[in-house]
């Protein structure tokens, strides 16, 4: 659905050492099309939660943000898939500057982009643990083009306009909100915040 590019590193006056890969590709289509041969199967015979009855299910509507929505989510980190379920509310959306990436070495491309920085609330809802890093939303364009967060590694200090995510574990019961920053090309026009926690069911949206 994807494709990866790494940047290259270099040496920061504030002696911070940064990385940045890039997974910028448009995933989605004005057909609405998005899942590719790449995507993982869903669960033979996956583990059922009981919904949370104060939170309808909302997918393929559009929500405003700080609608808190519930919804199915599929963790395949482990041997067997791991079905779910997902408290996700998009708090809010904020349009920053190139600039903000100064300290990092972006490549052409990178460097004819709009950031967006999409700021979420998530909530285990079920019995697992789960990996905060592969919790994540994307954006789409108003061609429906999908664009799906880059990757920022610091080693020393953290990205000021949009901090990752903690390494801990989102354990159950327990909730967090992250940022993720997201590249958008020069003349698409922002639509609305997308998140897919099941490739097999519609996803949310949200718009500002």
């Amino acid at each position: 659905m994807q494709s990866t590019r790494a940047g290259t590193i270099r040496p920061l006056a504030a002696l911070v050492l940064a990385a940045l890969t890039m997974a910028f590709a448009a995933c989605g289509s004005d057909d609405g099309g998005s899942a590719s041969a790449s995507d993982p199967k869903p669960a033979d015979k996956p583990v059922e939660v009981p919904s949370d009855s104060s939170a309808p299910d909302t997918s393929g509507d559009v929500m405003p943000l700080g609608k808190r929505a519930v919804t199915d989510y599929v963790d395949y980190t482990g041997a067997k898939p791991k079905k779910t379920q997902l408290g996700v509310t998009i708090v809010k959306v904020r349009k920053g500057k190139i600039s903000d990436f100064k300290d990092f070495d972006l490549d052409a491309k990178q460097k004819r982009t709009v950031p967006y920085y999409v700021d979420a609330k998530y909530e285990n809802l079920g019995k697992y643990a789960l990996t905060r890093h592969l919790i994540e939303p994307s954006i789409e364009d108003r061609g429906g083009a999908e664009y799906r967060p880059i990757q920022l590694i610091v080693l020393s200090g953290t990205f000021a306009p949009c901090p990752e995510y903690s390494d801990a574990k989102l354990k159950p019961g327990e909730s967090f909100t992250g940022c993720s920053p997201i590249l958008l090309p020069k003349g698409k026009q922002f639509d609305r915040v997308r998140f897919e926690g099941d490739v097999t069911k519609d996803p949310l949206f949200w718009r500002p």
